[in-house]
């Protein structure tokens, strides 16, 4: 039923839980899974802006597009050591990064690449923007023309 599963992540504790979820699907017919790391544009710009008051002496297109290829590597590469823990499982495998708004990229995605799923946890790394607009999860879900499935942390505390 879903071949072909889309996993966007921004690396953390939520996004972790939900690659479990990711390994299960295998024996439900799961054949592909495309990796996805959006480095929101927002973030980037600030990023871009620290570099260029640390470094005024340098061109500033220049710390930009610097600053960008090397936060797209680094994403490029830890998606590289989340294909390897899935590797054993024989997914075939895409790793995707893109810089744009998170959800906007995410959605874009899914839809360009005709994934049956979207697999995602319920909450990763929260900035102002998330606490205004809500997180990338809820706009995930409410834009997204794919099913969406949302991996909660279990909470120790509640037992």
């Amino acid at each position: 039923m879903f071949t072909k599963i889309l996993y966007p992540t921004d690396f953390s504790e939520s996004a972790k839980i939900a690659l479990e979820y990711v390994k299960k699907l295998k024996e439900a017919g799961t054949r592909e899974v495309i990796l996805l790391h959006v480095f929101d544009e927002r973030a980037i710009d600030l990023h871009w802006e620290i570099e260029a008051q640390l470094h005024p002496e340098e061109s500033v297109g220049r710390a930009k597009h610097e600053v960008v290829k090397g936060m797209l590597e680094m994403g490029y590469g830890r998606l590289k050591e989340l294909e390897n823990e899935i590797a054993h499982l024989s997914f075939k495998t895409e790793l995707i990064v893109k810089e744009g708004i998170p959800y906007q990229k995410i959605v874009e995605t899914a839809a360009d690449l005709n994934v049956s799923l979207i697999i995602m946890g319920s909450h990763g790394e929260r900035g102002f923007v998330e606490k205004v607009l809500g997180t990338t999860t809820d706009r995930v879900i409410a834009h997204s023309t794919v099913p969406v499935l949302v991996v909660k942390p279990i909470n120790n505390h509640d037992h």
